[in-house]
């Protein structure tokens, strides 16, 4: 009785402890969670120093920089910006996000003027972890679609 009290116990207490650990699918949230809350704190929490976008915006700065001015340029075009994390999948240290990126336009985006119109689109990312960071993000959005609903692009 005493040999399966000890191994129960064993194998509480490393259950406890897997739940404690952090892991790709739970930390890649923290990117989506910098963008909603505006707030580049959680960037650096979650970002190598390394950290490579792909591809990057016309002028972006390399490294956790450049996240942190893409975060600026969204959120003051869209000051009600959210991304809505729809389904996250992971395959060794890559991590697959597919989410939705919805707001209003209220200022300029990209030197195209406020027209006050909504817009929501779709967004893939895969992030790529090492030691607990994103190293690498690949990513695509459906910018025609939202440039569309904006109205900069005709019908």
């Amino acid at each position: 009785m005493k040999h399966f009290l000890a191994s129960l116990a064993v194998i509480l207490c490393t259950s406890a402890h897997g739940q404690e650990r952090s892991s790709p699918v739970k930390d890649v949230t923290l990117w989506y969670e910098a963008f909603n809350r505006n707030d580049p704190a959680l960037l650096d929490r979650i970002l190598s120093e390394k950290w490579v976008d792909i591809p990057p915006a016309p002028g972006q700065p390399a490294g956790p920089a450049g996240a942190k001015q893409i975060l600026v340029e969204l959120t003051t075009a869209f000051p009600d910006l959210t991304i809505t994390i729809q389904e996250i999948l992971q395959d060794g240290s890559k991590v697959v996000v597919r989410s939705e990126i919805a707001g209003t336009q209220r200022n300029a985006l990209m030197g195209f003027p406020a027209k006050n119109r909504k817009m929501a689109i779709q967004a893939i990312d895969i992030h790529e972890f090492q030691d607990g960071k994103i190293v690498r993000t690949w990513h695509t959005e459906d910018w025609m679609s939202g440039l569309h609903q904006l109205g900069i692009l005709g019908k």
